[in-house]
């Protein structure tokens, strides 16, 4: 209640501003969490500028990652970061303290393996982001870019280079390895859109707000009006003149039929799963062309039939033409996809 009554008090440029510090911690949570050490992202500075004369020379040699919002925004973002800040991120998920080694080469393996931290990254503060704002705002996977490559941070981004950008400097600490910063380019388009659903959340934090007064004054009409004869609203609480509350049992809720039936028409992710392993990163990293990975299933083991993240059944994996399909041998639970809400 009172993070809404404050979003309430704020201005959208404030929030805007507190919107990028929880995408900060956030993102500082989930590469923790993957490091195992403790990565902080200090609170950000912004600023407004033409992509143009965005200036980033301090983070030179540098690494451009760039992702797009998906799902209730738009518009493309770019981060910045020294590649020595990345291969100590890289370094600590291979387990090392080394310092960055100066003769240190992005190939196409360590691109892969930064890739995929990053990823995990911006998805995590994607979903910080779109949680705080009450919709399904994600984003889409990111793209690596080394500044060697000698392309324009206008043409990374998609943008003209006089188009306007907001320019996020975040302050950065890895563990007891160093202190650093990073810069995040959120394009005008990105802008915009982040705005505009930053608008419709303190919207519905207001029509919240009046719908709450509305039902506190009527609670309160309700326990102020009079009952001298002892037959108002409050003659069936009374019994030789001193009132009680009649206490109410509630019931389970049911979904009514017709509502059912409407339901059932709701399609859902049906996945079959045959197995899973886990792998150190090194051996993921080596992976080659005709490498057999194991799984820790047997053989002759049924699978599992997975929808919307429940497990409901095990079958075996049949071929239907040119296509997979699966026959079902054990139904472990259907029912529990209605009970759970998942529909």
């Amino acid at each position: 209640m009172a993070a809404e009554q404050e979003i309430r008090n704020m201005s959208e440029d404030n929030i805007f501003d507190a919107l990028m510090e929880q995408y900060g911690k956030a993102a500082g949570e989930s590469i923790s969490a993957m490091l195992k050490t403790k990565v902080e992202i200090k609170a950000p500075e912004k600023s407004e500028t033409l992509v143009k004369d965005v200036e980033y020379s301090i983070l030179e040699p540098a690494l451009f990652v760039k992702s797009c919002l998906t799902s209730n925004a738009a518009g493309n973002i770019v981060m910045i970061f020294r590649q020595r800040d990345i291969q100590a991120f890289l370094n600590k998920l291979m387990g090392s303290d080394d310092l960055p080694d100066p003769d240190f080469e992005f190939d196409e393996v360590a691109m892969s393996a930064a890739g995929e931290l990053l990823n995990q990254m911006v998805h995590s503060a994607a979903k910080s982001v779109a949680e705080y704002l009450e919709n399904t705002m994600d984003s889409s996977d990111c793209q690596l870019f080394l500044s060697d490559s000698g392309q324009r941070l206008w043409e990374i981004m998609g943008e003209d280079a006089a188009c306007k950008t907001t320019v996020i400097r975040y302050g950065m600490t890895i563990g007891d390895l160093m202190e650093t910063e990073f810069l995040e380019c959120i394009s005008e388009t990105a802008t915009d859109s982040l705005m505009q659903e930053i608008t419709v959340k303190k919207q519905k934090e207001e029509e919240r707000a009046v719908r709450e007064e509305e039902e506190r004054n009527s609670i309160q009409i309700m326990d102020s009006m009079p009952d001298e004869n002892g037959t108002g609203l409050l003659a069936a609480g009374r019994i030789d003149g001193t009132a009680y509350r009649e206490t109410t049992q509630l019931q389970p809720v049911s979904i009514p039929q017709g509502n059912l039936g409407l339901l059932m028409d709701v399609p859902l992710h049906v996945s079959v799963e045959i197995g899973k392993t886990r792998r150190k990163l090194k051996e993921i990293l080596s992976l080659n062309n005709g490498m057999v990975v194991e799984l820790d299933k047997q053989a002759d083991a049924p699978v599992d039939i997975i929808v919307n993240g429940q497990l409901i059944a095990r079958g075996e994996v049949v071929v239907i033409d040119d296509n997979f399909g699966v026959r079902i041998s054990e139904i472990v639970n259907t029912k529990s996809i209605i009970e759970n809400g998942d529909l």
